[in-house]
C-alpha cells in the first residue's frame, strides 16, 4: 500500500471513530451556551423581582426547584435527547473504516456506505430542528407540570424560542461543517436528489432564524425597557398621591386611612390598594384580587430593595410600599399599578408584517443567489454529459461581486475545457492509430508465422508431384511398368494433391480471418455468428504468440458451440486477444505455463472467461482499471487495449467486463455478453 492510501485509510479510521464524539460535543456546548444565554437574559427581560432567584422565596414559589436546578434539569434533558438523538443517526459511521477498506463491487458496503452520506446532509438540518424545538418543548412540559398558567409563561416560552432559534443556527452550522470533514474524508463524488436541499432552502433557514431571534429579542428587550420606565412614573405618582393625603387630611387611625385610600383615584381599574399594619400582617381590606408572591415580597423583601414590590415571575404588575406614620403606629400603605400596555394588540400584527417582510426579502435575495449559482451548476452539467454545444456557449456575467468572478472564472475554464478536449480528441486519434498499427504489427507477423509451414509444405508437394510426373512420363510405353506400377504413382500424387488442398484450406482460413480483423481498421459488420466461430478464429490468429512465448492455450467449450451471438464478431475477436495477450504477457517471460479460455452460457448471457497464474494485478492499478488508461507494462504499454475493450463490450454489445485479480496467484477477466439483442 502507498503512503497516500495510507494516509487516507489512517484519516478514514479517525473520522470513523471521532466524528460521533465530536458532534456529540459540540451538541452539548452549543446547548450549554444557549442555557447560559437563557439564565442571563431571561431576569433582564421579563423583570423578575431581586431576592427571587436561588432563595428560599424562590423555592417556596417555585414547587421546591430553584431557578437554577431548573435550567440544569432543562440542559440535562436537552443534551441527553440530543446525544441519544446523534448517536442514533451516526450508528452506521462505526463501519466507515471496514467500508473504506472493503471490495468496490460489495454492494452492501455501498448500501452503507451511501447510508452514511446521506445521514451527513440531513443530520444538520435535523439538528437545527431539535436545537430550536426541543427546548420550548420541554419548558413548557415544566411549566404545566408546575401548574404554570399565566400571560408570563408565553413571555417566557418566548425568551426561551427567541435563543433556542439561535442555538439552532449555530448547530446547523457546526454540525454541517463536522459532517462535511466526513464527506470529504471518504471523498463523496455522490450527487444528491435537488429536492433533499437548496441554497435557497438554507439561507432561508439560516437567516431568517438570525432575524427573528433579532427581531424578538429587540421587542422583549424594549417591552422591558417600557414597563421599568412606566413603573417608576407610577411609583412616583402613587407616593406623591399617599403623602397628600396622609399631608393634607391628617387621618387619626387606620379606619381613616382605608377610607380615605378608598378615595383615592387610581391611574388603572387593575390598580389596587392594600396595608401592612404595625405587626407586618398584610391587609387586603378592599377584598381585591391579589397573589401570595406579591403579598411575601411586600412584607418580607421590599425594604430591602427600597420598598420595590414585585409580582409573580414576568407578571406585568410591580408596587411600591409606603411608610407613613398614624397615631404613633408605622403603618405601610400598598399600591400595585399595572403595566401592561394596551397596545400590545397592535404590536404583535406589526411585529408579524415586519418578519413576513424580512423572510420575503431573504426569500428573494437568496434566490436571486442560488439562481446565478444554479446558471453556473447548470452549464457544468451540460459540458460533463457530453454537450459540445455549451463549450461555445459561455455565461454573460451580471455583477462585480463573487458570484460574478465564479462566472467569470467558468468562462475560463470553459475554454480550457474546450482547448483540453480537442487535444484530447487529436491524441485520441493518435493512440487509436498506433494501437491499431500494434495490432496489424502483431497480425502480420502472426500471418508470416502461419503461413510459412503451409506454402514451405506446398512447396515440398509441388517437388514431389513434380518427380512424380516426370516418373509417369518416363514410364510411358516402358513395357516393364505394370498397371499396378500406374496406380501407385496415381496413388502418390493423389496423396500430395490432398496435402495440397488441406494447406490451402488452412490458408484460407487464415486469410478470411485476417482479413475479418483488418476489415475492423476501417469498417464495422454486424452479423450473427456461434461461440465456435468465435473460439476457431482467436485461436487461429493468436497461435503464432502463444508459440512464441512457449505457453499453451487451453480453450474450453462449456456450452452449446452452435449458440449464436449478434453484433461485430471481428470487434469480440480483438478484445478476447487482448485479454489473452495481456495474460501472455502477465507470466513475464515463463515457459510452459497455460492460459485459459473458457466459454459458458446460462439462460440470459454468455461468459467469455479468460484467466491465467501469472502475478496478478497490484490494488493501486485495479482501482483505476477500465476508468482511464492504465498499463503496467511500463512503456512497452499505453494502457489503450484494455481501456478501449471495455468501452468496446459495454458501447457495443451492452456486456459487461469483470475482473477477479489476487497478486502473485493470478487473474481472471470475464466479459459477459447478453443473449437477448
Amino acid at each position: 500500500m502507498s503512503k497516500n492510501k495510507k494516509q487516507v485509510s489512517k484519516l478514514s479510521k479517525l473520522v470513523s471513530e471521532n466524528i460521533r464524539a465530536s458532534a456529540c460535543l459540540t451538541f452539548s456546548i452549543i446547548a450549554l451556551i444557549g442555557i447560559l444565554l437563557t439564565y442571563y437574559f431571561l431576569p433582564i427581560l421579563l423583570n423578575y423581582g431581586p431576592g427571587t432567584i436561588d432563595t428560599q422565596f424562590d423555592l417556596e414559589f417555585s414547587s421546591g426547584l430553584s431557578y437554577t436546578t431548573q435550567f440544569i434539569i432543562v440542559y440535562i434533558l436537552v443534551t441527553f435527547l440530543g446525544i441519544v438523538f446523534l448517536l442514533w443517526q451516526t450508528k452506521d459511521f462505526k463501519y466507515l473504516d471496514s467500508i473504506k477498506k472493503s471490495s468496490q463491487t460489495d454492494s452492501a458496503s455501498q448500501k452503507k456506505l451511501n447510508k452514511i452520506i446521506l445521514k451527513c446532509i440531513e443530520i444538520p438540518n435535523y439538528m437545527f430542528a431539535l436545537a430550536s424545538i426541543l427546548p420550548g418543548v420541554l419548558v413548557t412540559l415544566i411549566f404545566l407540570f408546575l401548574g404554570f398558567t399565566s400571560f408570563a409563561d408565553v413571555k417566557v416560552i418566548l425568551v426561551i424560542v427567541t435563543i433556542s432559534l439561535l442555538s439552532g443556527s449555530l448547530s446547523y452550522i457546526f454540525e454541517k461543517n463536522i459532517f462535511k470533514s466526513v464527506l470529504i474524508s471518504i471523498g463523496n463524488t455522490q450527487k444528491f436528489d435537488k429536492s433533499d436541499g437548496s441554497l435557497t432552502k438554507s439561507l432561508i433557514l439560516q437567516i431568517t432564524s438570525l432575524i427573528l431571534v433579532c427581531t424578538l429579542y429587540t421587542f422583549l428587550l424594549s417591552y422591558s425597557t417600557n414597563m421599568e420606565d412606566k413603573s417608576e412614573v407610577l411609583r412616583q405618582h402613587y407616593i406623591y398621591e399617599v403623602n397628600s393625603i396622609v399631608n393634607n387630611y391628617f387621618p387619626s387611625n387606620i379606619e381613616d386611612l382605608k377610607k380615605l385610600l378608598s378615595t383615592m383615584e387610581l391611574i388603572s381599574p387593575k390598580d389596587a390598594v392594600f396595608l401592612i399594619d404595625e405587626n407586618n400582617n398584610f391587609i387586603n381590606f378592599n377584598n381585591t384580587e391579589v397573589t401570595d408572591f406579591f403579598i411575601k415580597y411586600a412584607t418580607d423583601l421590599s425594604q430591602d430593595y427600597d420598598n420595590n414590590v414585585y409580582d409573580y415571575y414576568g407578571t406585568e404588575s410591580q408596587g411600591i410600599v409606603i411608610p407613613i406614620k398614624i397615631d404613633n403606629s408605622n403603618i405601610k400603605v400598598v399600591i400595585r399599578y399595572d403595566l401592561s400596555s394596551s397596545n400590545l394588540g397592535t404590536v404583535f400584527p406589526n411585529l408579524i408584517i415586519i418578519l413576513l417582510y424580512c423572510a420575503a426579502s431573504v426569500f428573494f435575495i437568496s434566490h436571486s443567489i442560488s439562481k446565478e449559482i444554479a446558471r453556473v451548476a447548470t452549464s457544468m452539467n451540460n459540458i460533463s454529459s457530453g454537450s459540445k454545444a455549451e463549450l461555445n456557449d459561455k455565461l454573460p456575467v451580471t455583477s462585480n461581486d463573487e458570484i460574478g468572478e465564479l462566472i467569470r472564472a467558468f468562462n475560463e475554464i470553459q475554454d480550457l475545457t474546450k482547448q483540453n478536449i480537442e487535444q484530447i480528441e487529436g491524441n485520441q486519434q493518435t493512440l487509436l492509430e498506433q494501437e491499431r498499427l500494434a495490432s496489424l504489427g502483431q497480425m502480420i507477423g502472426g500471418i508470416a508465422h502461419n503461413m510459412k509451414t503451409p506454402i514451405m509444405s506446398i512447396s515440398g508437394a509441388s517437388e514431389a508431384l513434380t518427380d512424380l510426373i516426370s516418373e509417369y512420363m518416363a514410364s510411358i510405353d516402358n513395357p516393364s511398368v505394370t498397371s499396378s506400377d500406374h496406380k501407385e504413382i496415381a496413388t502418390d500424387m493423389l496423396s500430395w494433391i490432398t496435402k495440397i488442398k488441406s494447406h490451402t484450406a488452412y490458408m484460407s482460413d487464415i486469410i478470411t480471418t485476417v482479413k475479418g480483423q483488418a476489415s475492423q481498421l476501417t469498417t464495422m459488420t454486424y452479423s450473427t455468428f456461434t461461440v465456435y466461430d468465435l473460439s476457431k478464429k482467436v485461436e487461429i490468429l493468436i497461435k503464432h504468440e502463444i508459440k512464441k512465448a512457449l505457453l499453451t492455450l487451453e480453450i474450453s467449450l462449456n456450452c452449446d458451440p452452435t449458440l449464436k451471438l449478434h453484433g461485430d464478431i471481428n470487434n469480440l475477436i480483438q478484445v478476447v486477444i487482448n485479454l489473452i495477450s495481456n495474460s501472455i504477457q502477465a507470466y513475464d517471460g515463463k515457459t510452459n505455463e497455460k492460459v485459459f479460455l473458457s466459454i459458458d452460457a446460462d439462460e440470459s448471457n454468455v461468459y467469455i472467461r479468460v484467466k491465467d497464474n501469472a502475478s496478478g494485478i497490484s490494488e493501486e492499478v485495479q482501482s483505476k482499471l477500465f476508468k482511464e488508461m492504465v498499463t503496467t507494462k511500463g512503456k512497452n504499454g499505453t494502457g489503450l487495449g484494455l481501456y478501449l475493450s471495455y468501452s468496446t463490450i459495454r458501447g457495443k454489445f451492452g456486456g459487461d467486463i469483470t475482473f477477479e485479480s489476487k497478486e502473485n496467484i493470478g487473474t481472471t477477466f470475464t466479459i459477459s455478453l447478453p443473449l437477448n439483442i
